[in-house]
């Protein structure tokens, strides 16, 4: 039987979750580290029962902040015990496919059942106990509107992961409620105006550590173009 996280179908880990009963006070402890940066939030996750961000450490992976949301929140437990390192989540391409293998050939046990989550551009999230690894996350590499096999190559699954990054930085600079990625251009969606268009590209480049020439910006008006684009480089 080959190992689990090759079983499963695991891409890449997506990141590392810790607990804390104050946000602000993790989250700047986290962001004094050089080098690191805050890649999304600070926000609330209602389906989840908590506040969140996301901080890449420099080289060292990304970090979810979680405090509780309201009095009902799952991860009280764990800040009764302490708090901190909570659990590790790994991106599979093929979700479903990944839950049945788990519990079918790995024992693992299904605690919270797949659900869209809007901390990550609407990709569904579950999350399993496994009697040797604890609690971990499975989440959608790509967004519901990309169909990924299971056996794209390698290259695939670079050009692809690049398109959901991308996705993620459009919605938390211009449009949190954008759901169809092929359709979104700055002709169709008045809320990318020049000024979001900007901020958007120095976004871009600040999370792919590139820079783009003047001259192209302009020509980046759509998000398939965007994405060719980073894909190029």
């Amino acid at each position: 039987m080959n190992p689990m996280f090759s079983a499963l179908g695991v891409i890449h880990v997506d990141h590392y979750a810790v607990t804390t009963r104050d946000l602000v006070a993790t989250l700047n402890d986290f962001l004094s580290i050089p080098g690191s940066k805050l890649l999304r939030g600070p926000g609330e996750n209602p389906a989840q029962q908590v506040n969140y961000a996301f901080v890449e450490l420099n080289g060292m992976g990304v970090v979810e902040i979680l405090s509780p949301l309201g009095s009902e929140s799952p991860i009280l437990n764990h800040l009764q015990s302490g708090g901190g390192a909570y659990h590790l989540c790994y991106a599979v391409a093929d979700l479903d496919n990944a839950i049945q293998v788990a519990e079918k050939d790995f024992g693992a046990k299904l605690v919270v059942e797949p659900r869209a989550d809007g901390a990550f551009d609407g990709r569904r999230v579950v999350f399993l106990v496994h009697p040797v690894h604890g609690l971990f996350e499975l989440l959608e590499a790509y967004p519901p509107s990309i169909h990924c096999a299971t056996d794209v190559s390698k290259a695939q699954q670079n050009e692809l992961k690049s398109n959901s990054d991308l996705f993620g930085i459009y919605r938390d600079i211009v449009d949190a409620s954008a759901s169809d990625f092929s359709a979104i251009n700055m002709k169709d969606n008045p809320e990318w105006d020049s000024f979001k268009h900007l901020m958007f590209i120095m976004e871009i480049e600040k999370r792919f550590e590139i820079s783009i020439p003047a001259d192209v910006m302009g020509e980046l008006n759509s998000l398939q173009k965007i994405d060719a684009y980073l894909v190029g480089k």
